[in-house]
């Protein structure tokens, strides 16, 4: 565009007039406001009815990928062929573009949860990989420790009290469609056993045996004045479950299900007292026999958690907690010579529950192997304990008695296989 000023004639340079001075300045603030209209009106016109300038590829590279410059602005240009494209009968081509999300494994073999195979390697598997079935079978040894302490029915020894045992448990399991499945779990046999014993052949071994009536001092005499006395207390458990899992990405299991536990105790104590009444040396036995059985059966729900810390390392996280009916059962046979006898057999059906917490390391050494180690504590209550059945009284005894409970401590190791 071309702006032409004209000056007026009477223009004068040095200023004669005044007045000439204040029309030119007015001329050049018209001609200012004519030169801003008029680009103003130019870049609409650009908008609206002008086509913009041809945008240009630059720096183009050989995977075709490069700059879009249009106007001053500039925009990168990703190759079409680095995505993922469908092809024929639902299978998926290569792609070098990571993506986001799980929108393209919404198909039946999904079932609504995106993750591949076994989902071990990385907590969270491939989140778009097709599901697959799997199986998987665990085995661990636990070093369990029956708590409690030493129990010991005489002032002048104690017994040794419970040992760690190794007590395997078995599980095996698979998960159909990668959220549900179902599993089988075996523990035992866990056998933990203390004893104790005392020997004088000057005799004056006591007893903290008591009587009730209707027995009386004299029915315990083989206690009372010993010259040997021996006592043992045995325990044992063992326990089956079947349980319906439900998993999430591998890292959260969720179950439910039903479990059987076995757990029975038995308690002797025996001594033998050397009398010399009218130069006869007869011997005094006395014996004492308390037995319990406890067979657990209910359902439980429990959770299994892991954390990932490392590429390969995990913490994990396991818990249980089941109420059952116990079927509780007692035998119980005492005996002082040939002049006393107790016997009594009772059972009756209460309520007991257990509560199982433990905690470890894993480490996945391949896909389908991984190895772990931690520690575990369980807690039963509403049992029938052996010496719980007399409390050191003999008579009075009738029914048996439950309410008892402990605790179970140590530590695991295991290994579980997938495929």
């Amino acid at each position: 565009m071309r702006i032409r000023l004209n000056l007026p004639s009477n223009f004068v340079a040095s200023g004669e007039h005044g007045n000439g001075f204040w029309h030119i300045f007015t001329q050049a603030i018209a001609a200012l406001l004519l030169i801003a209209t008029s680009n103003a009106v130019s870049g609409q016109s650009a908008l609206v009815g002008v086509s913009p300038t041809e945008p240009t590829v630059a720096n183009a590279t050989t995977t075709g990928s490069g700059i879009i410059t249009l106007g001053t602005e500039n925009y990168k240009v990703v190759d079409a062929r680095n995505f993922a494209a469908t092809a024929t009968a639902g299978q998926e081509g290569d792609s070098k573009i990571l993506q986001v999300g799980c929108q393209s494994c919404q198909t039946p073999s999904c079932r609504g949860n995106c993750r591949g195979r076994h989902g071990s390697a990385y907590p969270m598997g491939n989140l778009c990989a097709p599901c697959e079935p799997f199986w998987y079978a665990s085995i661990e040894t636990l070093f369990m420790e029956r708590q409690g302490g030493s129990y010991s029915a005489s002032p002048d020894f104690d017994m040794n009290g419970y040992d760690f045992e190794a007590i395997p448990r078995l599980t095996i399991g698979c998960v159909p469609d990668c959220i549900n499945g179902c599993e089988l779990t075996f523990t035992g046999v866990a056998e933990w056993k203390q004893s104790g014993s005392a020997s004088d052949p000057a005799g004056g071994i006591g007893t903290f045996l008591t009587t009730v009536s209707p027995f009386a001092a004299s029915d315990i005499t083989a206690f009372t004045n010993s010259t040997d006395q021996t006592a043992s207390l045995e325990a044992q458990y063992w326990s089956i479950e079947a349980n319906r899992t439900m998993v999430g990405y591998d890292v959260a299991r969720c179950l439910c299900g039903v479990r059987y536990i076995d757990y029975r105790e038995t308690y002797n104590y025996e001594a033998e007292d050397a009398n010399t009444p009218g130069g006869i040396t007869p011997t005094v036995l006395g014996s004492l026999n308390s037995e319990t059985k406890n067979h657990l059966i209910g359902g439980q729900v429990g959770i299994d958690l892991l954390y990932p810390i490392c590429r390969r390392g995990y913490t994990d996280f396991r818990a249980r907690a089941g109420v059952f009916a116990n079927f509780a059962d007692m035998n119980f046979d005492f005996r002082n010579n040939i002049d006393t006898a107790l016997f009594v057999d009772d059972d009756k059906i209460t309520v007991s529950g257990l509560v199982e917490i433990a905690g470890g390391l894993r480490f996945q050494v391949t896909e389908c192997i991984s190895i772990r180690a931690g520690g575990e504590l369980w807690w039963l209550g509403g049992l029938a304990t052996a010496t719980d059945q007399f409390r050191n009284r003999i008579g009075g005894i009738s029914k048996v008695r439950t309410g008892s409970d402990f605790f179970v401590a140590g530590g695991t190791v295991g290994a579980e296989f997938r495929y």
